[in-house]
């Protein structure tokens, strides 16, 4: 089932993902709509996943992956990873900072293309971010557990990407993971499934 709602200019968006509410300001005159798709359940994993978009080339995707045990969540690691998926997408890394996201320790990884790459537009910017929402340590020595992470991959620019993340609000309760998604409080359309 996917959920497409049409957005009103810079006014907070609120979306059910799941059994998550989750809340952001994009403060951006840049039109844009939510579209929610459904979970994805593996067999160690849920993975709840929206999308938020402005054209072909203009989006960010946020997905909450929900695992069944704690899994390994030490920040350094996701780090490493973020940076390899980034060269395997074409793009250059050129700045990972820490940061706070939906009040937890993360980090926001930064991109351009690679120079000579012809598929991708020279001006393109790619940001990823990832928090987790209950990491902590382990007394099996130097790393992190948890088991729900956020990740967010987003094309807009810097400072819109930059005002997703700092308002950002991910609170689990309200609708079950079986309930169909809500519209967003803006109003919507529900899509019959493909």
């Amino acid at each position: 089932m996917l959920v497409l709602s049409a957005m009103a200019i810079a006014v907070p968006d609120s979306q059910q993902l799941g059994p998550y509410s989750v809340s952001f300001d994009m403060n951006t005159d840049l039109p844009h709509q939510i579209m929610v798709s459904e979970p994805i359940q593996a067999q160690s994993a849920t993975f709840y996943s929206m999308q938020i978009f402005t054209d072909n080339t203009t989006k960010a995707i946020l997905t909450v992956s929900e695992y069944a045990n704690p899994i390994d969540s030490t920040q350094g690691l996701y780090k490493q990873i973020a940076v390899m998926n980034m060269a395997l997408n074409g793009f250059n890394t050129t700045n990972v900072e820490d940061k706070i996201i939906t009040g937890k320790e993360g980090f926001l990884i930064s991109g351009v293309p690679f120079p000579g790459n012809t598929i991708i537009p020279a001006d393109a910017k790619l940001f990823n971010a990832l928090c987790w929402m209950d990491s902590q340590g382990c007394e099996c020595g130097a790393v992190s557990v948890g088991t729900t992470s956020v990740d967010i991959t987003s094309s807009y620019p810097q400072d819109v990407t930059e005002s997703l993340l700092s308002s950002l609000q991910i609170v689990k309760g309200g609708a079950t993971s079986s309930a169909l998604p809500a519209p967003s409080t803006q109003g919507g359309q529900v899509l019959p499934p493909e």
